[in-house]
């Protein structure tokens, strides 16, 4: 849980540093949906699937967004 808090909060996974703050703010994203579904009485399996996917879609962000930056450096 650690490390997908650090990435949601925007810690790259490719390498390069993050901030505390930010790694706080993932623990709390994750937190809030893995509270708001506790609420709900959804089963483990599928809040721990939702994490995953949060998780999933933080880090294709991360990627594309180390895409689109060394495209438009290369493109000078």
């Amino acid at each position: 849980m650690a490390i997908a808090a650090a990435v949601i909060g925007g810690t790259s996974l490719f390498g390069g540093r993050g901030r505390t703050y930010a790694a706080l703010l993932g623990i709390l994203v994750i937190q809030s949906v893995t509270n708001g579904m506790l609420l709900l009485n959804v089963n483990s399996s599928v809040r721990f699937m939702v994490t995953a996917g949060v998780l999933a879609l933080a880090v294709a962000i991360d990627s594309a967004a180390r895409r689109g930056r060394s495209g438009a450096a290369g493109a000078r």
